[in-house]
């Protein structure tokens, strides 16, 4: 059975896609399934990962439109990616314009994206990873209502990203309250950290105060100008365009206590 997570901070640059891309990347090339539902309409994952010369039909805006006379199923939204084992249920801006459409609907407002995705993604996929918005919109509470499990990226060099740890913790209660299933906040994953600066480092030790040092994953991200060649490159993660960067071996390094995170729930 596969396992699904959300990558939420309703903080803006936080790392969210970022983390996503790069984690699915990882666990793609150590021959797990993976895929990736950008649930985000600025569509940063699905510009990340799908191949240039993809011509996106059926999409995540297919999938969440209510009002559709017919709408497909997930298998048919599905992508291949610039990694072999990496698929991506893409999504366009004009997803975004279905927010407030959403959100008047009755109570199963919120279960859309569930029913449109969970059983075909544990089936299918080992790993399924949910690109959020920087928000606590229908779309995020939508992607927590699909999951199992939720991380939180956040930038060591901002206090508002720690703010929106514990937004989003108060979100997954929220949203426990009417689950059928209990949703877990996995870890939080720390971005853009410079190990030579105090500030970064006492960012650690406040996270392992308030919220445990379990709840955090032993690797962290580092700031380096890399992220910032790949997301002007397009259709590239950190594997593709610098595979041996100190980016890439922290992802690596991610993407393996997940798999042992996962394995220990198990057994």
């Amino acid at each position: 059975m596969g396992h699904i997570a959300c990558v939420s901070n309703y903080k803006g640059g936080t790392g969210k896609t970022t983390s996503v891309v790069n984690i699915a990347a990882a666990l793609a090339i150590r021959k797990k399934k993976v895929l990736i539902i950008d649930n985000d309409p600025q569509s940063d994952s699905t510009k990340a990962v799908l191949q240039r010369d993809s011509r996106i039909g059926f999409n995540l805006y297919h999938l969440l439109d209510l009002e559709a006379p017919a709408r497909p199923k997930a298998s048919e939204c599905v992508y291949s990616t610039i990694h072999d084992n990496l698929f991506i249920i893409p999504n366009i801006t004009e997803t975004s314009g279905l927010e407030i459409p959403l959100a008047k609907q009755h109570p199963e407002s919120n279960f859309v994206l569930r029913d449109a995705v969970r059983d075909f993604a544990i089936k299918h996929f080992d790993y399924t990873l949910i690109d959020c918005p920087p928000t606590l919109s229908i779309f995020v509470s939508n992607a927590m209502f699909a999951s199992d499990f939720v991380i939180i990226p956040m930038d060591a060099g901002s206090g508002n990203s720690m703010d929106g740890v514990s937004g989003v913790l108060k979100l997954i209660d929220s949203v426990n309250e009417d689950a059928e299933h209990k949703l877990r906040f996995l870890r939080i994953l720390i971005n853009k950290i410079d190990k030579r600066k105090s500030s970064h480092k006492g960012v650690i030790t406040i996270l392992k105060d308030k919220f445990g040092e379990s709840s955090i994953f032993k690797e962290t991200i580092p700031t380096s100008s890399v992220f910032e060649e790949v997301e002007l490159l397009k259709s590239a993660s950190v594997f593709s365009h610098a595979a041996r960067s100190k980016g890439a071996m922290a992802f690596r390094s991610v993407a393996s206590e997940i798999i042992s995170i996962f394995d220990s729930l198990e057994k």
